[in-house]
């Protein structure tokens, strides 16, 4: 019973998101891979790649660069026919943090869409320790949902 109560309580805290982010939604179902580079590598880049689905559009985020070990959520803003997607930690209050960076696969798929054209916008925000901490966009492509 009291686990219960914890559980609700977590989830009507809400997260911790960015001015203009407010009314964001969580996506469900983002998988994150296990480090794949290190993030001090320069050569490599996060890229955005949009695949258009029946009412949805799948994002990969490619070599996302977060904290080692840090587990990321996602969150979306659909108005009109644009779509932006911000991708942060789960815990943006961490008490310890990893002396390392490295990069992430990150998949999702954004639902609900109609169909027609839609411009997808992906931001990347770290956890608070860094200052300041404001979104900073990844990149955009433009979909045609079916």
């Amino acid at each position: 019973m009291m686990m219960g109560a914890g559980m609700l309580l977590a989830v009507g805290c809400g997260a911790d998101l960015p001015e203009g982010w407010e009314d964001a939604e969580a996506i469900e179902g983002l998988t994150q891979s296990e480090c794949t580079a290190s993030a001090y590598d320069t050569t490599v880049k996060e890229t955005l790649a949009a695949t258009p689905e029946r009412g949805a559009v799948h994002i990969d985020y490619g070599a996302a660069h977060f904290r080692c070990a840090q587990e990321v959520e996602g969150f979306v803003r659909i108005a009109g026919g644009k779509v932006d997607v911000l991708v942060q930690p789960a815990d943006m209050d961490p008490s310890g943090v990893a002396g390392c960076d490295c990069r992430y696969d990150i998949g999702m798929t954004v639902k609900g869409l109609g169909k027609g054209a839609v411009a997808v916008d992906l931001y990347r925000r770290w956890d608070n320790i860094n200052e300041p901490n404001d979104p900073v966009k990844i990149g955009s492509a433009e979909v045609e949902i079916p």
